[in-house]
């Protein structure tokens, strides 16, 4: 069994199981403390947009490869400072939030979707969206947030314009302990995937019309690498 049918099998068990339908963490407070911190805090003052992917916060875990480290907390994820905000109760007050202490160690499952945190190298790291683990290669999914500084108006006819936050999303392959940017041209990209293997997988993308800049179509070509080549 590969590493990320573990990972969702371990998921399922938390959705189907009962005893973990409650509403609210039955962890320890001792339990929660080995895998948390103090969260950052953020000054945003005139400035539009959000840090967070989602303001709420949603159900989540913690889970190892095989076990369920923490069950039923809180999560949402600052992506302006790359981190994971943890509550045990959701309606708990700003004062009570946490973050998760960033490992190698463990995946962070939030709604539907499962992270995992990369050391940083070559500009790269933090945590990660994971769409596709194979016996090759991982596609991963960097979700963040830019921050733009905002312009004063050089006439009294336009408005200043404020500092906002927007949306960014990257991809990498993982290769063992190694992340590869995902980018460029289509060429580029492919080479990323497979390397030396590029020309194949491009005779498949394009017996497909696959267009690998569009992200399904992305983890299409990541699948067949993963299970042809």
């Amino acid at each position: 069994m590969n590493k990320i049918l573990s990972l969702f099998l371990v998921a399922f068990t938390i959705t189907i199981n009962p005893i973990f339908a409650q509403q609210y963490s039955e962890n320890t407070a001792e339990e929660i403390l080995n895998f948390t911190t103090r969260a950052k805090t953020i000054n945003l003052d005139n400035t539009n947009g959000s840090p967070f992917e989602n303001e709420e916060f949603v159900l989540g875990s913690i889970l190892s490869e095989n076990n369920i480290l923490i069950s039923n907390i809180y999560l949402r994820y600052n992506a302006y400072q790359d981190e994971f905000q943890i509550k045990q109760n959701p309606n708990a007050g700003d004062d009570k939030i946490q973050a998760i202490k960033k490992s190698t160690e463990f995946y962070v499952k939030m709604g539907d979707e499962i992270f995992t945190y990369k050391l940083p190298q070559d500009g790269m790291g933090g945590y990660y969206n994971i769409l596709v683990e194979g016996n090759k290669v991982d596609l991963l999914k960097k979700i963040s947030k830019k921050f733009v500084e905002g312009q004063k108006s050089v006439t009294m006819m336009t408005g200043n314009h404020p500092n906002r936050l927007i949306d960014e999303s990257s991809y990498v392959v993982a290769k063992d302990d190694k992340i590869i940017e995902v980018t460029g041209s289509k060429n580029k990209i492919l080479e990323a995937i497979a390397g030396d293997q590029k020309n194949e997988l491009k005779k498949y993308t394009k017996s497909e019309n696959l267009n690998v800049k569009k992200e399904d179509e992305m983890i299409k070509a990541v699948n067949y690498y993963n299970e042809n080549l």
